[in-house]
C-alpha cells in the first residue's frame, strides 16, 4: 500500500500491548495514500510509555495513537493535555505541536458517539450501561454527557475506578442519574457498599430499564487471554436494548453472537475505530480524512479474518 518511505516520509504509529488485533495501520496508511500524503503509520508495541517522549524524538516520531493499556498513563508524558482529554482523565492520541511541545488528545468518546448517533439511536434521555472502567469507559462516559441521557450506569471489575469515574461524572453541569454495578462475587459480598451509587447486580431485571449498552472492555478480543469470555449472559439482555461492543476483532464477538440470539440490536464495533481514527487523521494531518477509504479497508480486513 505504501508505494516508498525516503528521508521526508512522516512516522506515525499505535502504542500499546498487545497490538496483533490492530486494524489502525491499515486504516491510516490506506487514508495517507488516498490523500496524497507521504507518510507511513506503524506498530510500536510497548508495556510501558515511562520513556514515550524520549523515543518519539529519536525516531522523529510525529504522532501517535495510544491503545490498552496506556491511555491513562500516558498523561503523565504530555505538556498539554485537550479540555476534553483532561476532563475525561484518558488520553488516546498525541502528536507534537508547533512550539514542540507533546499534546494530548482524547478522540474515543466522540468517535463512539458519532457512531451511536449514526446507528439511529438518540442518546438524549435514554439510559446507558457501560461495561468496563478504563480509558475506553471514561471517553465514552464523559461524551455521552453532551447529548444529554437520563442515566448512566458502569459495571466493572475494578471498584476503585469505578468509583472515580462516577465521581468525575457527577461534577458535571448536565449530570445525570447514576449507578454503579457489583457482580455478587464472594470478595465483594464481604464488601460494605458505602459508596452511595453502588448495588450488588443479583437480579437480571436490574438492567433491563437501560436502552444503550456499551461494552468496552477486552473481553472478546482476538488474541486476548479471555477471548471466549462474555461479560453479560443472555439473561441480563433484553430484546428492545441496543448493544455497542467496541471490540471490532473478531467483528462477532461472544457478546454480540449471545445479543444477536436475544434479538438486540447491534453496532458494529469497527464503527468507533473508524470515526475515533477519522479525528486522529486530522488531528496528524490537518486535512479532511478520508472516510469511504478509511471503512473500506477496515471492513475488508475484518472479513478477510472472518473466513
Amino acid at each position: 500500500m505504501i508505494k516508498s518511505v525516503n528521508p521526508g516520509t512522516k512516522i506515525y504509529g499505535i502504542i500499546g500491548y498487545p497490538l496483533g488485533h490492530s486494524l489502525s495501520p491499515a486504516m491510516h496508511n490506506a487514508a495517507f495514500v488516498a490523500a496524497g500524503i507521504d507518510a507511513v503509520y506503524l506498530t510500536f508495541p510497548m508495556k510501558n510509555v515511562i520513556n514515550i517522549k524520549y523515543s518519539m524524538r529519536q525516531f522523529s516520531v510525529q504522532g501517535l495513537s495510544v491503545t490498552i493499556p496506556h491511555k491513562i498513563n500516558i498523561r503523565r508524558s504530555v505538556d498539554k493535555i485537550d479540555p476534553l482529554a483532561l476532563q475525561i482523565g484518558s488520553v488516546n492520541t498525541v502528536l507534537w505541536n508547533k512550539n514542540g511541545l507533546l499534546e494530548g488528545y482524547n478522540t474515543d468518546g466522540p468517535g463512539a458517539v458519532q457512531a451511536i448517533e449514526e446507528s439511529g439511536f438518540s442518546i438524549k434521555g435514554k439510559k446507558v450501561l457501560i461495561i468496563g472502567s478504563g480509558g475506553s469507559a471514561r471517553g465514552i462516559a464523559f461524551s455521552l454527557l453532551e447529548k444529554g441521557p437520563s442515566a448512566i450506569a458502569v459495571l466493572a471489575r475494578n471498584a476503585p475506578a469505578v468509583r472515580n469515574l462516577i465521581r468525575g461524572l457527577k461534577l458535571s453541569r448536565s449530570c445525570p442519574e447514576l449507578k454503579a454495578f457489583h457482580f455478587p462475587r464472594e470478595k465483594e459480598k464481604k464488601i460494605r457498599l458505602q459508596f452511595r451509587y453502588e448495588s450488588i447486580l443479583n437480579d437480571p431485571s436490574q438492567l433491563k430499564e437501560y436502552d444503550l449498552i456499551i461494552q468496552t472492555t477486552p473481553l472478546g478480543m482476538s488474541g486476548h487471554s479471555e477471548q471466549q469470555v462474555t461479560p453479560l449472559s443472555k439473561e441480563y439482555l433484553f430484546s428492545h436494548q441496543v448493544l455497542f461492543d467496541i471490540v471490532y476483532n473478531p467483528e462477532v464477538t461472544p457478546l454480540v453472537k449471545v445479543a444477536r440470539a436475544k434479538k438486540l440490536k447491534t453496532i458494529p464495533g469497527y464503527k468507533m475505530l473508524l470515526y475515533q481514527g477519522a479525528r486522529q487523521f486530522e488531528l496528524f494531518t490537518g486535512k479532511k480524512a478520508p472516510i469511504e477509504v478509511m471503512e473500506k479497508i477496515l471492513k475488508g480486513h475484518l472479513k478477510s479474518s472472518s473466513k
